[in-house]
């Protein structure tokens, strides 16, 4: 702290200099008093003294003997006539010619009595001067003057003087010792408030001004303490407010970006980071896609809500002006959506009609024209109406296979499906497909290879649901997969459960629609010959089937070609 710029040195100071200014006023207006008392004590002793000796002198007393009377008075006399001639003098002095001027001579002559202060060459120093009128009957007959010493009444003076200079220097010195204690006093709970301030300044409120005064210092403090509690109180439940709305911008699926009157960002949550991921270099380039709907928005000031592309993905954007008090703009709010799978799903909604309608439609009409012909007798042979017969019932399965699909999926999802869950060694469930499944495999001339490790643990799952997800993943596998080639599961150990993997070696997935393979309806080649196309609800079924067994489904190309299904299973709840 500067001890120049101290409060301290500052009250001490000022009250130092007022103490001196009021003891050298006093000082001097205290020697004038004294010098005008003790001046006007030693005039009236000398006029009383006076009046004594011209009443003598007048009653007949020898003049000569009567002036050496006056030495005893502290005082030289003089005799003097009409005109200011010296008739006689203390043997003290001997005086010849005027002894007083011609005006105060002329003032005695008048009957006054003159008093004059001031160097007489005589007697070559300052001297206090009486002169008295003689009065007679016939007038005045002269005068009187007694001369005194001013170095009496000076040197009394002094003396008075040492004594108010040894006053004022005590009393200096008290009073700086007392001002320096009161600034003290004063200045101390000001430098608590002083650090209290700055420690709130900081952030840290704990800091509390301890003064037990009740005066107007103690009254600040206790509004200094008030505020830092107000304070306190109301940064803790804006940092609440805040961390509430930083919450709910971390736990949103949406993104959210604040941007200020110039466009640039103000804040961003990681969900609106990672939408715009893929337009570019992490920062504020991430959202230059936006800066045409921002300039837009700034110009109309109205609110907007759009959609863009975005490398494969569609963003919903909405965006709204943010205005002060006044109307101004002072900043934009935009929410971004990722409503690329809500799209799909709309996508898929829509072939899922079309896809049901001439799943139905097709074996209906089959049904529908082989009946027909059989009723009007078309058919000649026995060998031709068995034909006839043979496609109606496999279209009679098809159909029976759709709506068992879609039966078995609304019970999933509506949660009716009944799953019994036991321990069941996997590798007896895969044994139990593969032999359903080889006589499909021979037709199609196609090697089914089974992989099994040894040490497999028991799963805790339903037996039939587990075989009609194997059904699917491999009858899927059967349908993609060239004549010739292989279709092959594998089985392996995984922690606390087992990873069950069907491998195909059909196309594969594009890498970009594997994501959706697993929602319902979805088909990856909407121009599939009727032969391979399924459902689109099989992969659907799979997925939520393993899900209830607290299991995961997953899809990947391999580098050799065909595209490898697995899940896993738990071996324990």
């Amino acid at each position: 702290m500067n001890i120049k710029k101290s409060i301290i040195t500052k009250l001490w100071l000022y009250m130092t200099v007022l103490a001196i200014v009021t003891l050298m006023f006093s000082g001097l207006v205290l020697s004038s008093v004294f010098e005008d008392f003790y001046f006007n004590l030693r005039k009236n002793e000398m006029i009383n003294e006076g009046q004594q000796l011209v009443a003598l002198i007048l009653s007949g007393a020898n003049p000569e003997e009567l002036l050496d009377i006056s030495k005893f008075i502290n005082a030289h006399a003089v005799l003097i006539d009409k005109q200011g001639l010296i008739q006689a003098s203390s043997n003290i002095i001997k005086l010849k010619g005027m002894a007083i001027g011609a005006k105060e001579l002329a003032e005695v002559l008048k009957g006054n009595t003159v008093v004059h202060k001031g160097h007489i060459p005589q007697f070559n120093a300052p001297m206090l001067t009486v002169a008295l009128p003689i009065k007679t009957e016939l007038g005045v007959a002269g005068g009187l003057i007694l001369y005194s010493p001013m170095s009496t009444i000076e040197n009394s003076i002094w003396h008075i003087r040492r004594l108010i200079l040894l006053a004022a220097a005590i009393t200096v010195m008290i009073s700086t010792v007392l001002s320096f204690v009161l600034s003290r006093t004063v200045s101390k709970p000001l430098v608590q408030m002083k650090k209290a301030a700055e420690k709130m300044a900081r952030g840290e409120f704990n800091h509390k001004v301890s003064v037990d005064t009740d005066d107007e210092i103690g009254t600040l403090a206790k509004t200094m303490n008030y505020l830092s509690d107000a304070l306190e109180e109301n940064i803790n439940a804006l940092n609440q407010e805040k961390r509430q709305l930083q919450n709910i911008l971390l736990s949103m699926t949406d993104g959210v970006v604040t941007f200020d009157e110039d466009g640039q960002i103000i804040m961003a949550n990681p969900q609106a980071v990672e939408i715009m991921s893929d337009a570019g270099d992490s920062g504020s380039y991430q959202f230059d896609i936006l800066r045409p709907l921002l300039k837009q928005i700034k110009d109309n000031g109205e609110y907007i809500n759009q959609e863009i592309k975005l490398k494969g993905k569609i963003i919903s954007v909405r965006m709204t002006p943010l205005f002060d008090d006044n109307k101004k703009l002072w900043g934009i709010l935009a929410v971004l959506q990722d409503i690329t799978r809500e799209r799909k799903l709309e996508d898929l909604r829509r072939e899922f009609v079309g896809d049901v309608s001439h799943e139905l439609r097709t074996p209906l009409t089959y049904l529908q024209g082989y009946t027909e012909a059989l009723l009007d007798g078309m058919v000649q042979n026995q060998e031709e109406r068995d034909k006839y017969l043979n496609i109606i019932l496999e279209e009679t399965l098809r159909l029976r296979r759709l709506v068992d699909e879609l039966l078995d999926l609304s019970n999933i999802e509506s949660g009716h499906l009944d799953i019994r869950k036991n321990n069941v060694a996997i590798e007896y469930i895969i044994e139990k497909v593969s032999k359903k499944v080889q006589p499909v495999c021979n037709n199609k001339d196609l090697e089914l290879v089974v992989e099994i490790q040894e040490e497999l643990p028991l799963i805790v799952a339903d037996e039939d649901r587990i075989e009609q997800v194997l059904i699917n993943l491999v009858d899927n596998a059967i349908r993609y997969s060239p004549e010739g080639s292989k279709v092959i599961i594998k089985v392996r150990p995984a922690k606390e459960g087992v990873i069950v993997s069907v491998k195909d070696s059909g196309p594969g997935i594009p890498q970009d629609e594997l994501p959706f393979i697993w929602e319902r309806f979805y088909k990856v080649d909407k121009s599939r010959e009727r032969k391979k196309s399924g459902t689109g609800l099989g992969l659907a079924i799979v997925k939520k089937i393993i899900e209830l067994h607290n299991g995961r489904v997953w899809a990947q190309n391999c580098d050799e070609g065909g595209t490898e299904f697995s899940f896993y299973l738990p071996s324990k709840v």
